[in-house]
């Protein structure tokens, strides 16, 4: 494998990654972060396996310096293995525009890149991996049952794995092994501020209300013989 001169810093390899090296990415915000315990990924044609993953936040490339030293690294590491005439397959790139979806299905770029980690827990042969390192900023590990939300900075420890494959064509995957984070937010499931709907307006006030009278049991006493649910 080709090596990638980027100005990320670089840790020991990990055992299970055989790759020439490890990099670190710049620090960003990331996004489904689920680096603590693996879901289950569907590869199509009944094919699942179970997988951690983690998407990091970077500027648009084209206007951004370090975006673009990060991510023109591994396009190079890319065109060094294969020729500078090779065409990616149609998932090989780990990174791409982010977009937002709006009410009427269209699609808005918001100015970022989102770029794709992830860890397999066993091997092709089914040897068994460790999960990734994850920790805060000062080195210590992170608590397992403390879940990274999505507007979290991070710097992510990987290694990039270059392929090539009659069903996929060529491509760049980037094999995650650890995380640092550098500021958390919880992680929230349906929750919103309670000043979502802004500054108060003319209505009821449930201050003022009485509490209501208990129901009657609108069924009496459950037959002998009904059918138990």
């Amino acid at each position: 494998m080709p090596q990638i001169t980027a100005s990320m810093g670089r840790i020991q390899p990990s055992p299970d990654h055989m790759a020439t090296e490890s990099l670190i990415t710049p620090p960003g915000e990331v996004i489904f972060a689920n680096v603590l315990k693996p879901k289950t990924v569907n590869q199509g044609k009944n094919n699942e396996k179970m997988q951690y993953g983690i998407v990091l936040l970077q500027a648009d490339p084209e206007t951004d310096p370090d975006a673009k030293a990060f991510i023109g690294s591994l396009h190079k590491a890319f065109m060094e293995r294969f020729g500078g005439n090779a065409k990616y397959g149609a998932n090989g790139r780990p990174w791409k525009k982010e977009v937002i979806t709006r009410l009427d299905g269209t699609e808005e770029a918001t100015g970022l890149t989102r770029i794709s980690f992830t860890r397999d827990t066993v091997t092709r042969n089914g040897i068994e991996l460790p999960p990734p390192l994850v920790m805060d900023a000062r080195n210590n590990p992170w608590p397992s049952n403390v879940a990274i939300g999505n507007g979290s900075i991070c710097r992510i420890a990987y290694s990039p794995y270059l392929w090539d494959n009659i069903d996929g064509g060529k491509g760049i995957s980037l094999k995650l092994l650890g995380v640092r984070v550098l500021a958390h937010v919880p992680y929230n499931v349906g929750s919103v501020s309670s000043d979502v709907f802004g500054a108060p307006e003319a209505g009821v006030d449930a201050s003022t209300l009485q509490a209501s009278e208990p129901q009657a049991d609108l069924f009496g006493a459950p037959d002998s013989d009904g059918i138990p649910f």
